[in-house]
């Protein structure tokens, strides 16, 4: 399925309508197809919500992004939401007769706190999952966010009925009131970067990554741009630049099906590197997170692409083209077998 990316845009809280107008113009130049809007926060002035909803709609419309609606039982559906998000207080039957009275709308579930019992409950109603979705919540409280565990749980479960999933990750630039202490789904991706937080939850299986706050910013929005469907991408410091890293910005890698104990190998690297000079950078032990390239002493498993697990002992055939940043080594968790990733090298001094 396609990854979805989206923003979180709340007419009635507080910021102009041009100033949405042009956050929404912003992120659909930078990649983004999704909008989601909530119906009832309690803190909305309603007056300007009614004000500035339509306006809002009609130019997601116009950029050819779907939009996403909160809603509560007892609210009107406006004739404009492409997706319609049921939150809690909806029967069974009222969500199939939704689905029957606005068959051209996508219904989406509460993806953290939907149980079996009502997914069951759903198909007996007459439910039609072909034209269901999941979003998780945000959590603007501090310490109350969902674990990992719990995410992946809810997951398979979704997974089991056909159901794909989305969820948020907090913006560290503009964080939404009251609280403004970031909306993410996950507790601990609330002060990590929209970058590493969406990268995260695309690797748990989520297929929609929102930014929960509303005022992102650019570089914000191009990072989660930026992602792409089924590739897990990790930045590379380079201490010194050569041209294999220009090279290596340019390979999608795909690990092999077994998992070694020590390094994280590639199934296709050699081939890529086949006919490219791979120079021999001076050697050195390995570290945790470093990854590391097979020079032409490693004769025929030279090109050979791998990322240290564990510290290793230097080797005069095998090149350190740099390491993962720490706070990203988290995320090599998620290379089991059979799974693609590419490296974004970056210049550092450290």
């Amino acid at each position: 399925m396609t990854l979805h990316k989206g923003i979180s845009l709340y007419p009635g809280l507080g910021m102009p309508l041009d100033e949405m107008l042009g956050r929404l113009e912003m992120a659909a130049g930078l990649g983004v197809d999704r909008l989601f809007l909530s119906f009832h926060i309690p803190e909305t002035d309603p007056a300007a919500f009614d004000r500035q909803v339509a306006p809002l709609l009609e130019r997601a419309r116009a950029l050819g992004i779907f939009t996403v609606g909160d809603l509560v039982p007892g609210k009107p559906v406006p004739e404009t939401l492409t997706c319609l998000r049921l939150d809690d207080g909806f029967a069974p039957e009222a969500v199939a007769a939704l689905q029957r009275g606005y068959p051209g709308r996508i219904l989406v579930l509460n993806a953290s706190a939907v149980t079996e019992k009502q997914l069951e409950a759903l198909q007996e109603a007459g439910v039609d999952f072909r034209k269901v979705e999941a979003l998780h919540n945000f959590y603007p409280h501090p310490h109350t966010g969902v674990s990992v565990p719990y995410f992946l749980k809810q997951e398979a479960l979704l997974h089991r009925y056909g159901i794909s999933s989305g969820a948020f990750v907090a913006s560290q630039a503009g964080k939404r009131g009251p609280l403004y202490e970031g909306l993410p789904t996950l507790e601990q991706d609330r002060h990590r970067s929209v970058s590493i937080g969406a990268r995260q939850l695309a690797a748990l299986g989520a297929e929609a990554l929102y930014i929960g706050d509303d005022g992102p910013t650019r570089d914000e929005l191009q990072a989660l741009g930026r992602l792409e469907e089924g590739v897990l991408e990790l930045t590379l410091e380079v201490f010194q630049w050569r041209p294999c890293h220009d090279i290596l910005a340019t390979h999608v890698y795909e690990t092999r099906p077994e998992e070694a104990e020590e390094v994280i190998r590639t199934a296709n690297s050699r081939s890529l590197w086949k006919r490219a000079d791979i120079p021999e950078i001076p050697f050195r032990r390995c570290h945790p997170g470093d990854v590391t390239l097979d020079n032409g002493r490693y004769g025929r498993y030279a090109g050979e692409l791998e990322i240290c697990k564990t510290e290793l002992p230097a080797d005069q055939r095998v090149d350190v083209l740099g390491r993962i940043p720490a706070e990203e080594q988290f995320l090599l968790q998620y290379l089991t077998g059979g799974k693609k990733f590419r490296l974004r090298p970056v210049a550092t001094n450290h």
